[in-house]
C-alpha cells in the first residue's frame, strides 16, 4: 500500500493536470536528503508507528504488585486470626497499603521517563520528550555558566530508570516475606483461618515493606524535584535572554518601565 495508499485517496476528482509537479519541484525532492529508512516507511504506511519503548522495571513492579497485594490480603485481621499479635498485623497490611499506592505512582513515573505514556502536566512531572528538553537546555546553560561536562543536566532527570538491581532485590525479598506469611496460615480446630507467624518476622515484613515505599518514593521525588529545577532554570534563561542585543525601541521603553536592578544589570559585564 506505502504511505501514499494510506491518504485514501479515491482518484475521482478532476484536477486538470494541478495534480502534476512541474520538473523543477520533482528535482527538488529528488535532492532533499532521504531521512526515511524502510522500516521507517513501512510502519507508517501500516500505522504501526507505536511500541517503541518499554517500561525496564516491568518484571519487577510487577512482580511486586503481586506479592504486596497478596501480602496486604493476608494482612487482613477480620479474615485471618493472627495468634501472636494482630495489632503487627493491622500495622504489616497498612505498610503494604502503603507499598501499593507507592507502586502504582512510581509505575506512572517510569512509564513517562520511559516513553510509554506522557506526562499530564510537563511543567510538574517530566516524561521522555519534555525531560531530554529542558535537559539539552540546560546542559548548554551549565556548560556557559559553570563550565560543566558532565551528562548530569539530563541524565539527573531519569535516575529512576537506574534502580534496576534495587528493584530486583526488593522484588526478591518481599517475594520471601509473602512466602513467610503465606506459609504460616492454616485452619484451627474451629475452621477459622489463623497465622501462626511470629511477631518478629511480621516486624521484618513491616520493614521491609517500608524500605520499598521509600525508596521508590525517595528516587521518584528526587527526579521530579531535578526536572523542576530544570524546568525553573530554562524558564529564568528564556527571561534573561529577552535583554540580549537591545534595539533602540527597547532600550527606550526600558529607560521608562525597567526597574534600577535591570538598568544596573545591563551595564554590567
Amino acid at each position: 500500500m506505502g504511505i501514499f495508499g494510506r491518504l485514501g485517496y479515491s482518484g475521482n476528482t478532476q484536477f486538470n493536470g494541478a495534480d502534476q509537479l512541474t520538473p523543477g519541484v520533482i528535482n527538488l525532492l529528488s535532492n532533499q536528503p532521504q531521512n526515511l529508512k524502510q522500516w521507517q516507511i513501512n510502519d507508517i504506511a501500516n500505522t504501526t508507528a507505536t511500541g517503541y519503548y518499554q517500561n525496564p522495571h516491568n518484571n519487577s513492579l510487577g512482580a511486586l504488585a503481586v506479592f504486596v497485594t497478596g501480602i496486604l490480603a493476608y494482612s487482613n485481621t477480620t479474615t485471618y486470626n493472627y495468634n501472636v499479635n494482630s495489632s503487627s498485623a493491622n500495622t504489616m497490611g497498612l505498610a503494604a497499603s502503603n507499598v501499593q499506592s507507592a507502586l502504582t505512582s512510581f509505575t506512572t513515573h517510569t512509564n513517562n521517563l520511559s516513553g510509554v505514556t506522557n506526562s499530564t502536566d510537563i511543567s510538574l512531572y517530566p516524561d521522555l520528550n519534555s525531560a531530554l528538553s529542558i535537559g539539552r537546555q540546560v546542559l548548554n546553560i551549565t556548560y556557559q555558566s559553570d563550565g560543566i561536562q558532565n551528562n548530569i543536566p539530563i541524565i539527573g532527570n531519569f535516575t529512576s530508570l537506574y534502580i534496576g538491581n534495587t528493584l530486583t532485590a526488593f522484588a526478591n525479598t518481599i517475594a520471601n516475606d509473602f512466602i513467610v506469611l503465606s506459609n504460616s496460615i492454616g485452619t484451627d480446630m474451629s475452621g477459622n483461618l489463623t497465622s501462626n507467624i511470629s511477631n518478629s518476622a511480621m516486624n521484618t515484613i513491616t520493614t521491609d515493606l517500608n524500605n520499598l515505599q521509600t525508596t521508590l518514593n525517595n528516587s521518584k521525588n528526587a527526579d521530579i524535584s531535578f526536572y523542576q529545577n530544570a524546568y525553573g532554570i530554562v524558564k529564568d534563561y528564556t527571561t534573561t535572554s529577552a535583554f540580549n542585543n537591545l534595539g533602540s525601541t527597547q532600550n527606550n521603553l526600558i529607560s521608562l518601565i525597567g526597574t534600577t536592578k535591570l538598568k544596573t544589570d545591563l551595564v554590567s559585564p
